[in-house]
């Protein structure tokens, strides 16, 4: 998955990139996948201030920010299958411990989703999928 992000600042060690291109999995429908991978609800994104080709950013350049599908892959296995887990095992541990209720069973299943949640957000941050950063030529705003 690839878009285009124009570089707005650059501050200690670290490169604000906003999305100029909508990505092509079409992911968000308002804009592009950086506002997932940012994480911040935003289509801004923090990230290193080198390229790949270890030359500095400077704001006003365009770059193009890519990620391996096998890393889309992973990161929505680390997001969606903790909690979906948690939800299911839940609900059968619910149903096993309340002896077939339906309020316990959902109440011990939701438990189990929340924390699904919680484990799936503690590992996405702790493992975020990785980022490549290159020039984009020729465009506006690039030496």
């Amino acid at each position: 998955m690839e878009a285009t992000a124009r570089v707005m600042t650059v501050r200690d060690g670290r490169a604000r990139l906003a999305c100029e291109s909508r990505a092509p999995c079409g992911a968000c429908g308002r804009g592009c996948a950086l506002r997932w991978l940012g994480g911040s609800g935003s289509r801004s994104l923090d990230v290193p201030d080198r390229a790949d080709d270890l030359q500095l950013l400077r704001p006003g350049q365009f770059v193009t920010i890519a990620v391996r599908d096998g890393d889309v892959l992973r990161a929505a296995s680390q997001v969606y299958l903790p909690p979906v887990t948690g939800l299911l095992a839940g609900a059968l541990l619910g149903r096993w411990l309340m002896g077939g209720g339906d309020a316990g069973t959902l109440l011990v299943g939701l438990s189990g989703a929340i924390a699904g949640w919680w484990i799936a957000r503690a590992w996405s941050k702790s493992s975020p999928p990785r980022i490549s950063i290159r020039h984009v030529a020729g465009a506006a705003g690039v030496d």
